[in-house]
């Protein structure tokens, strides 16, 4: 999960990258359509002729359209008006809406060491992303609501992948979730994909999406849903904090920016709180 961050912190950029040649439903689209084909590729030779239960087919569809039309069809949208430290500090909320609902759906318990854990590492997250210069403004707000709805979607979808990770395994919810979810956004992507200009998609434009349908939509995923199967889920979730902490150091690896004092307290605030967080 802590190598996942990797992924996962650099997804914000990578968003904003592909967002700058596509618009968000079409860049949705086709990420998720990329994405299908991968998890059918990977499934089909492991199911054989092996049926699911009929009751849980609604469950799957609940999964995927949280998943894919929600969770991404709000993120996107949001993401083009907010930037991508507000992403990243509003997903850093995500521990603390899993926590509320584990407890309330999944019956784990809220110890003091894995609440503090969970606000030691918001309140690093906020150190962090204050130290890249993380400002408000009136005309990003509407971006920060649809972001802020995505991260609600997402802890939800958090929830529901943990019951059915006790009857499937992870590249099954996830592959058949996130393929549903597919279909699901098809209808409202596939104009946008039409309209595309694709003559102006440069090979950055083809590489964000490939990296979202490959490295964020399979990989982290499945990541996540393994993790998911075994470990509560208050406690995955708050392993997500580490990735404003991982585009950080990627900017200033990437592009050499300082690192400073505020940054290294935040950081270790941030680590502090995952480990008081998953001891809890």
């Amino acid at each position: 999960m802590a190598g996942a961050q990797l992924i996962t912190g650099s997804t914000y950029l990578v968003v904003k990258l592909g967002l700058l040649e596509f618009s968000p439903f079409a860049l949705g689209c086709i990420r998720f359509l990329i994405s299908a084909a991968i998890f059918a590729a990977l499934l089909v030779p492991r199911l054989g002729i092996r049926w699911f239960d009929r009751a849980d087919w609604g469950h799957f569809l609940a999964l995927a359209a949280l998943g894919v039309p929600l969770n991404q069809g709000l993120f996107l949208y949001g993401m083009k008006y907010a930037p991508a430290a507000h992403g990243a500090l509003l997903y850093a909320s995500t521990p603390v809406m899993v926590l509320f609902l584990s407890c309330l759906f999944l019956g784990e318990r809220p110890t003091w060491p894995k609440v503090a854990g969970i606000a030691l590492g918001f309140a690093g997250v906020v150190l962090v992303l204050f130290d890249k210069g993380l400002a408000f403004a009136k005309r990003t707000i509407g971006g920060d609501l649809l972001v802020l709805a995505a991260v609600a979607t997402w802890a939800v979808y958090t929830i529901y992948s943990k019951k059915l990770l006790r009857r499937y395994r992870p590249l099954e919810v996830t592959g058949i979730s996130l393929s549903m979810g597919a279909l699901l956004f098809l209808p409202v992507g596939l104009p946008f994909m039409v309209w595309q200009d694709y003559g102006r998609v440069t090979a950055t434009g083809a590489f964000s999406v490939l990296y979202l349908a490959v490295m964020t939509s399979v990989v982290a995923y499945l990541i996540w849903a393994w993790a998911l199967s075994r470990m509560e889920a208050s406690k995955v979730a708050v392993i997500s904090n580490l990735q404003p902490v991982v585009a950080a150091a990627l900017a200033w690896i990437v592009f050499r920016e300082a690192v400073t004092v505020r940054f290294v307290i935040g950081s270790a605030v941030v680590l502090a709180g995952v480990v008081l967080a998953e001891r809890g």
